[in-house]
């Protein structure tokens, strides 16, 4: 029968022979894990539910946020969080109460959320605020505390109990200038080709033509990209270690580990 700690001394004396340094990182990593798991079952049980959900249904998990929008007079706020759509809700006061009382304005219902739990405020000349209503659990603007009210800056991340969002302020509406025809030639075409499925097309000077551009081809020297997904490759070409030797998170092989665990442990109840 496999329990944790054999699995430790086991991992131990592999450590011992191979003298490996990422395995003595990983294996360093799997005994921190260990040691949570002992003493925050509960929190790492959350955790692993949350890795559970599924790569496609977390595809389409939107950002969760909130937007104060001031147009003139006028106020309102945007946000997903009721239901997963984008909603625009205005109050006539400027106050929109967030909490599990399905007549506040930003009803939701989450266990872990007061009836009245916080509110958002805006206040001509000053801002929108952040008001902690007493809640049981707590509300938080950028990890900190609200003790009575916080004013709130673009990109605030705010947590209200286990609700997450960010908060984003538009306060000077923009409108662009218009476009010449050529430029909405080419945006046609496009969408042109899409809606009849065809090849990707281009506008140019001399009429319609298939696209040149090469996406394997390096950016020139002045030139920058803002993909944060891309890596830069070692010397010889290849891609960094972790992303071609492991494509599973550490997070799913600490579950994986786990769950073998689970199905060895002796059952302590009879």
């Amino acid at each position: 029968m496999l329990d944790s700690h054999s699995l430790a001394e086991y991992s131990s004396q592999v450590l011992n022979a191979s003298g490996n340094t990422e395995l003595e990182q990983r294996l360093g990593l799997y005994r921190v894990f260990l040691k949570l798991y002992e003493h925050h079952r509960s929190l790492l049980d959350e955790i692993l539910d949350l890795e559970n959900t599924g790569v496609k249904s977390r595809r389409h998990v939107a950002l969760q946020y909130v937007q104060g929008v001031v147009q003139g007079q006028q106020t309102r706020i945007i946000t997903n969080l009721l239901g997963g759509k984008t909603r625009s809700v205005l109050q006539p006061q400027g106050i929109w109460i967030i909490g599990r009382d399905r007549k506040m304005a930003l009803p939701i219902q989450d266990k872990r959320l007061s009836r009245r739990h916080a509110a958002i405020q805006h206040i001509e000349d000053q801002g929108f605020y952040m008001i902690d209503l007493n809640s049981t659990n707590g509300s938080f603007v950028n990890s900190e505390p609200v003790r009575h009210c916080v004013l709130l800056k673009d990109g605030d991340q705010i947590r209200l109990g286990s609700l997450a969002f960010t908060f984003f302020i538009c306060h000077t509406p923009k409108t662009a200038d218009a476009l010449p025809d050529d430029l909405i030639n080419q945006v046609n075409a496009a969408r042109h080709s899409y809606d009849s499925g065809g090849e990707d097309l281009t506008v140019t000077e001399s009429g319609l033509s298939l696209p040149s551009t090469d996406w394997d081809t390096p950016l020139s020297a002045d030139g920058k990209d803002t993909s944060m997904f891309l890596r830069p490759t070692l010397s010889n070409g290849d891609l960094p270690l972790e992303q071609t030797s492991y494509p599973i998170s550490m997070k799913q092989q600490s579950e994986i580990l786990d769950r073998f665990m689970k199905r060895n442990e002796p059952d302590n109840h009879n």
